[in-house]
C-alpha cells in the first residue's frame, strides 16, 4: 500500500450526508486507496448507516473531541503514503484521486489541492476560484495572505502532515489555514485548476466574522515562529495579509460594541499596513454604538447577501 492513499472523514450527526461522500470515493477512477471514518461521537445512526452500506470503511467512533481532534486520531491510523481530507457533506468527482496522486507523485510538492465548485441549497453551482488568481504553485509567500484551500480539495503526503505537527485541536476554526502554513516549511504546494470536488455552502445574510479571532490566532501562532531571517522573506506579503486579518477582527468587535478591543486590533492592522479603511474605522470606534453599522457599509453588504439569498429562495422553488 506504498503509493495508496488514506481518505480521511471525520464526521458528527451527518446521518445520511456523509453517504454521498463516501459513494463518491468509492466511485473513484483511482482504486488504491483505503477510507476511514473518524466518529466524532455520533448520538444518532450515522456509524450504522456506514456499516451497513459501505462495510469496507473503516470507522474510529470515540468521544466528542472536535474537527481537528477527530482528523487527528484517523491521521495516525492510516496506513497510506498519501493522505486526502473529504469534509462529510462534500463529495467528489470521480477522476479527484486521479488527478490528484498523479500530479503529487511528481515528488516537487508536499501536497496538492484542486479547484471545486461551491453547491447552494437550491443546487446552484459556483466556481470555488475565479479568473485564474492562483498560481500552479503555492508557497510560504502566497499562503500567508489568508485562508483560502478547502481542505476537501486536498491531497497531501502523509510525513509531512505529521512533522508538521498534525492539525492544531485547540482551534475550532482556521485549523486547515494553520496545518498548511506549518507544511509550507517544508515544500511548496501544487494547484490543479478543475473543478473537482463539491462543497455545500450557505448564504450568509449577516457578515460571518466570528471565526475572525480564530484568524488572529493562527496569525499571531504563525509570526511567532519565525526567525529574523524567515520573517524578512515573506514580511511583504505577510504584513498585507496580517494587516486585513487583523481589521476583519477588529470591524466584527466595533460592530458587537466592543470599541475597546476593537481599537487594540486597528491599531495592530494599521502598524502593519496603513490603510484609509483601518483608519476610517478607527476614528468611528470613537462613536456611538450604531454609527459604525450605518457609516461603514456593513448594512449593504447585508442587503446585498439578502438579496442573494432571496435569488437563490426563487431558484429553488422554480
Amino acid at each position: 500500500m506504498d503509493e495508496c492513499v488514506s481518505v480521511i472523514i471525520p464526521t458528527y450527526n451527518k446521518g445520511s450526508y456523509i453517504l454521498k461522500a463516501l459513494e463518491s470515493v468509492r466511485a473513484q477512477s483511482f482504486k488504491d486507496f483505503e477510507i476511514i471514518v473518524s466518529d466524532d461521537g455520533s448520538k444518532n445512526n450515522t456509524t450504522d448507516l456506514i456499516k451497513d452500506k459501505f462495510p469496507e470503511v473503516a470507522v474510529l467512533k470515540h468521544k466528542h473531541c472536535g474537527v481537528s481532534c477527530s482528523r487527528n486520531i484517523a491521521i495516525k491510523e492510516a496506513k497510506c503514503k498519501y493522505i486526502a481530507f473529504l469534509d462529510d457533506d462534500d463529495w467528489w468527482d470521480e477522476k479527484f484521486l486521479e488527478y490528484t496522486v498523479n500530479r503529487i507523485k511528481k515528488g516537487d510538492v508536499v501536497a496538492v489541492f484542486t479547484n471545486y465548485y461551491k453547491v447552494y441549497e437550491n443546487g446552484l453551482l459556483e466556481s470555488g476560484y475565479k479568473n485564474n488568481r492562483i498560481p500552479e504553485i503555492v508557497d510560504l509567500n502566497w499562503m500567508v495572505r489568508g485562508s483560502f484551500i478547502d481542505p476537501s480539495t486536498v491531497v497531501a503526503k502523509k510525513d509531512v502532515v505529521i512533522k508538521a505537527g498534525l492539525f492544531d485541536e485547540n482551534l475550532s476554526s482556521a485549523e486547515d489555514w494553520d496545518l498548511w502554513l506549518r507544511m509550507l516549511k517544508f515544500g511548496n504546494f501544487a494547484y490543479i485548476d478543475k473543478k473537482l470536488a463539491y462543497k455545500r455552502v450557505d448564504v450568509h445574510v449577516g457578515i460571518p466574522m466570528k471565526t475572525a479571532v480564530n484568524d488572529c490566532r493562527v496569525m499571531d501562532k504563525f509570526i511567532s515562529s519565525l526567525s529574523k531571517e524567515e520573517y524578512e522573506i515573506i514580511a511583504h506579503n505577510l504584513k498585507k495579509g496580517a494587516s486585513r486579518i487583523y481589521l476583519k477582527y477588529a470591524t466584527f468587535l466595533l460592530h458587537e460594541g466592543k470599541r475597546k478591543e476593537a481599537r487594540e486590533y486597528f491599531l495592530k492592522s494599521l502598524r502593519l499596513k496603513f490603510t484609509p479603511k483601518a483608519l476610517y474605522r478607527f476614528g468611528l470606534s470613537y462613536t456611538p454604538p450604531p454609527l459604525p453599522k450605518l457609516l461603514d457599509g456593513v448594512y449593504l453588504r447585508i442587503a446585498k447577501n439578502y438579496l442573494k439569498s432571496l435569488k437563490f429562495k426563487k431558484n429553488r422553488n422554480e
